[in-house]
Formats: structure tokens, C-alpha cells, sequence
């Protein structure tokens, strides 16, 4: 199947040169590649819209994210019931178990320099 024909308005058929040091290149390359676009894309978005187009969020920061909100949820019904004076031989293990998912996540977070999501 074709690509749909795009209208004149649409057609980007004007350039801009623009001159750069090595650093500037190299920090424009750098961003680019961490989004997963072209640098043309990039710098067009900052250009257009006055901000970088945003990264991509890596598997692990989306799944952390849900993890830390899950975690947020539990704190605050345990704050609560903290906060009634009574703490329960359930309420310890609760503690215990969000202790762990801590540590997993920071495990997670210290091994995510090797991911390959990003």
C-alpha cells in the first residue's frame, strides 16, 4: 500500500542550514539518540515547539513507577492505621513485605544502566 500524499501546506521544502561547533553536534547527536529520532526531528521539535521531543520511559521506569505508586498506596492506608495507636502482628508483616519490594526496586533501579530498553 502507498504512503498517503501529503498536502502542500504539509511539505517541508524549505531547509535551514545552520552552522555548529563539535560539542553542539555531538550534544544534539547524544539527545537524538536517546530519543530515537533524527537529529533533524529533534532540533525541528525544539525549533517548533520550544522544547526536546521526550525521551522515551525505559520498560523498568514504567514498571518501577507502578511499583513505587503500589507501594504509596499501601503507606498510606498503613499511616492510617498507624496513626489509631494500633499496630498489628499483620501490620508488622505488611512492613516487612514493603521492605522487600524496596530493596528489589533498588536492585532494579542500581542494574538498569545495562538495560537494553533504553
Amino acid at each position: 500500500m502507498a504512503r498517503p500524499k501529503v498536502s502542500s501546506a504539509d511539505k517541508r521544502s524549505y531547509k535551514l542550514t545552520v552552522q555548529m561547533n563539535f560539542a553542539e553536534l555531538d550534544k544534539l547527536n547524544s539527545y537524538a539518540a536517546l530519543c530515537g529520532l533524527p537529529p533533524s526531528v529533534v532540533a525541528r521539535e525544539r525549533i517548533t515547539k520550544g522544547r526536546y521531543p521526550s525521551p522515551p520511559i525505559s520498560r523498568i521506569d514504567l514498571l518501577t513507577y507502578t511499583e513505587l505508586k503500589r507501594i504509596g498506596v499501601n503507606l498510606n492506608q498503613l499511616t492510617r492505621q498507624a496513626n489509631t495507636g494500633i499496630i498489628t502482628p499483620d501490620l508488622f508483616r505488611i512492613l516487612q513485605r514493603l521492605e522487600r519490594h524496596l530493596n528489589l526496586i533498588t536492585v532494579m533501579i542500581a542494574h538498569d544502566s545495562q538495560s537494553e530498553d533504553r
